[in-house]
């Protein structure tokens, strides 16, 4: 095989495939980059079982064929090359890189034992890159985390994907906080299926489609492979099998509501951040609604914080006080970048958080006891 392809494409797309192998590869061969060259065109791979990752360039191709070379070893030649045209040229057991001044050789892992990489399934749409990465960002840090989603709650260390009509709905919850983003897209047939892909798996693949539409391909009934793909990256990804709780069912309702408090949620966030770091673990704040503004409270074992900021409060009593994780209030206000509406109901019942904007995500967040 023999190949000539500009560095910069080729450094790019092999640390892009490189995010698919394994940190601590099962077998030997999944360690290695699938390097396959036809037609003018090279594409690489990796693969770790659950997740293919195949990136597409334009490149000469004299001589076609396929090899696996080491993958994060020629990750990090190819981004030291200078700005050039690369060649690589590969017989059965060496792949010699070569650009103006510079000659690498690395050896080859046998082709022959690389497995075969799953097929992602036809697109059922696509959305806005950059929307759509967004939108898991939001939610994915409210996702159970993946050494505590087991058993029972295998299905909270993901994030739901749900497309209904003209709109996808992806969602996540560890039991104690649900966060819910929606955004439009364009269905290539009538959609209403639903996907579950471990919260990190998602967040990481979404991050690198940055720019233009991703297509997103469902799964068939039952579970399998997810597809998603811009132009010239293409993943499939396992999805998960737990089962996802009905979020939509548990989540209180404005309308039943007892009163609000409005804020800005940066001020709200670091004022709890602030407070809390008085508290050596479990960093829980108490919330107190005054007239006009709210006092932010935290004691530790010793130690006690207070700070206040300003709120609009309707229908709550003077005095009502509420307690929350600080870090789980702080990552729910963190995608809202206007005013807030926190809907409060009992000081043991959960709360739901609404920006005043038209982003198009809610959020609920459990409250906890604190005994001081």
């Amino acid at each position: 095989m023999k190949i000539n392809v500009e560095q910069r494409a080729l450094a790019d797309a092999t640390r892009w495939a490189s995010r698919y192998i394994a940190d601590k590869p099962t077998v030997p061969i999944l360690s290695g980059l699938l390097l396959n060259a036809a037609d003018d065109t090279l594409t690489i791979s990796g693969f770790d079982y659950d997740t293919s990752g195949k990136a597409t360039l334009a490149a000469n191709t004299p001589s076609t064929g396929s090899i696996v070379a080491p993958g994060r070893l020629l990750a990090d030649v190819t981004a030291t090359l200078p700005d050039s045209m690369v060649e690589l040229a590969a017989d059965d057991d060496v792949l010699t890189v070569t650009a103006p001044g510079n000659q690498f050789t690395l050896p080859l892992l046998p082709a022959n034992e690389y497995p075969a990489l799953p097929k992602a399934p036809a697109a059922t749409g696509t959305a806005d890159a950059a929307e759509f990465a967004a939108a898991v960002k939001d939610v994915a840090t409210a996702a159970m985390a993946s050494k505590d989603a087991v058993g029972q709650v295998e299905g909270m260390g993901g994030i739901r994907v749900r497309a209904q009509g003209e709109r996808l709905e992806l969602a996540a919850t560890d039991r104690y906080r649900i966060a819910v983003r929606t955004l439009p897209w364009q269905p290539t047939r009538p959609a209403d299926d639903t996907m579950l892909i471990t919260a990190p798996i998602l967040a990481d693949i979404a991050k690198s489609f940055s720019s233009g539409d991703v297509s997103i391909g469902f799964p068939q009934p039952g579970g399998g492979m997810a597809g998603l793909a811009t132009t010239d990256r293409t993943v499939a990804v396992r999805t998960r099998v737990g089962g996802f709780p009905p979020v939509e069912n548990v989540a209180p309702k404005a309308e039943q509501a007892s009163g609000y408090a409005e804020f800005n949620p940066a001020e709200l966030a670091a004022a709890a951040r602030r407070v809390a770091i008085v508290r050596d673990k479990n960093k829980r704040v108490r919330v107190t609604l005054r007239d006009g503004h709210a006092e932010i409270a935290a004691r530790g074992d010793g130690p006690a914080a207070t700070t206040t900021v300003e709120a609009d409060i309707a229908d709550m009593e003077d005095g009502f006080s509420i307690a929350f994780d600080a870090e789980y209030l702080t990552t729910l206000l963190a995608p809202m970048v206007d005013r807030v509406r926190i809907w409060l109901y009992t000081h043991t019942k959960p709360v739901l958080i609404e920006p005043l904007d038209e982003t198009p995500y809610r959020a609920v967040l459990m409250p906890v006891r604190i005994n001081d």
